[in-house]
């Protein structure tokens, strides 16, 4: 899949109104201003549709795994930080959150959409006779990943209570997190059935991998990981737009509207080696107090800054990590070296599962990865009553009558 820059003109497509044809005239020509849902049923529309879907990841991706981080112990939210005002994020970053929390609303809202305008394209291919097969391949490819990708995103970040996560798809019962992964895989797996690209294939099993790493299941994990990116791929991106869709990391976490900021233990990686400003990218900030020094996070420093979705390095430190729960540290040493290596930094002498989650800590700075292996990792940071997912909103239980 090629990744497409995200204009404008297909965020206010995305918004405009689908109706049917019912309520108008039979011999009047449908409003301009509105897409009409049976005409985008057809093979010359489908790119318009799959854009739709690429669009939607890119307003969520980035939008939803900065709350991830804020929740987790990689961002701060402090009110000595100049631009900090919303109690929305002071109580993520406690871990005391109110169902009512509007920061969650939002990116909750987009992660239905994305899984309903994926779920539903896969519907339309099917309701399609398609002349040109490779689009046709493409569609499904597009519906089922980004598919896979939404119930990612609900077993990753959302729950029904402090400890319990995961998500609810049409207004039907809560799915819990294991199950919501294998969902996930399902998507995925049939996403691979429609691709003959290498490399969509690698970054696929590398997703797969994942869920399985996180859902505990290692066996499987190796399998798709030994099939996943491999050194020199390019990560795979959610991409922005100055004009509709800038990055939120940017707009909230960096020099846009600093609202938040890094927790200290970034800079002291920096300052222990320099060289890890590599992938640690700062940028400090001094408090309101006059006397505080924050660090913002310089990964994404424009508001038009792509946002990795997954990249080769993780596929390598999941092998390592794969690799060490086998018993076999060397060769776990020498994946987390060849990440090291792609960025300039100096060969680790040894490797135990502790060196292994400091690496992720540094390799996945600000991409979300942090509260997901703090719950794993069983190494959270806050109370025990606190929430360790963003907890589904009053939104979503209001509407949904499976939810008590």
């Amino acid at each position: 899949m090629k990744k497409r820059h995200i204009f404008q003109i297909l965020a206010l497509a995305l918004l405009i109104m689908l109706s049917s044809c019912e309520n108008y005239v039979t011999d009047i020509d449908p409003p301009i201003d509105q897409v009409i849902d049976e005409m985008l049923t057809s093979e010359s529309e489908i790119p318009f549709v799959i854009t739709g879907v690429q669009l939607r990841f890119g307003q969520t991706h980035d939008r939803l795994l900065m709350l991830g981080d804020l929740l987790s112990d990689a961002l701060i939210f402090d009110y000595r930080v100049p631009r900090a005002s919303s109690s929305n994020y002071d109580d993520i970053n406690k871990g005391y959150i109110l169902i009512d929390n509007s920061a969650i609303a939002t990116p909750e809202r987009y992660v239905g959409r994305l899984r309903f305008y994926s779920d539903d394209l896969v519907r339309r291919v099917n309701d399609i006779d398609f002349e040109d097969t490779d689009l046709k391949n493409e569609s499904l490819y597009v519906g089922y990943f980004f598919g896979g990708l939404a119930r990612y995103y609900y077993a990753s970040y959302f729950g029904l209570t402090e400890n319990q996560g995961g998500g609810c798809i049409d207004g039907g019962p809560f799915i819990p997190s294991a199950d919501m992964y294998d969902l996930a895989i399902e998507k995925f797996a049939s996403a691979l059935d429609y691709t003959t690209n290498n490399y969509e294939k690698r970054v696929t099993n590398s997703l797969i991998a994942r869920c399985y790493l996180f859902n505990g299941d290692y066996e499987n994990a190796e399998t798709y990981a030994l099939n996943g990116m491999v050194n020199g791929d390019a990560p795979f991106q959610a991409l922005h737009d100055v004009q509709s869709d800038w990055n939120y990391y940017w707009a909230a976490s960096g020099q846009g509207r600093p609202s938040t900021v890094t927790d200290w233990r970034f800079n002291d990686y920096v300052t222990e080696d320099p060289n890890e400003a590599a992938r640690i990218p700062l940028v400090p900030i001094l408090g309101n107090d006059w006397v505080t020094t924050f660090y913002l996070q310089d990964k994404y420093p424009a508001r038009e800054s792509p946002t990795n979705l997954i990249s080769w390095q993780e596929n390598e430190l999941m092998l390592a990590e794969l690799q060490l729960r086998e018993g076999d540290a060397v060769g776990a040493l020498t994946r987390m070296n060849n990440v090291r290596s792609s960025h300039g930094l100096a060969a680790l002498a040894s490797a135990d599962m502790n060196v292994l989650i400091e690496e992720r800590d540094k390799e996945l700075f600000v991409t979300g990865i942090r509260l997901i292996d703090q719950r794993r990792f069983d190494m959270w940071h806050l109370a025990e009553d606190t929430w360790r997912y963003l907890p589904i909103t009053n939104n979503e239980r209001n509407a949904n009558p499976n939810i008590d």
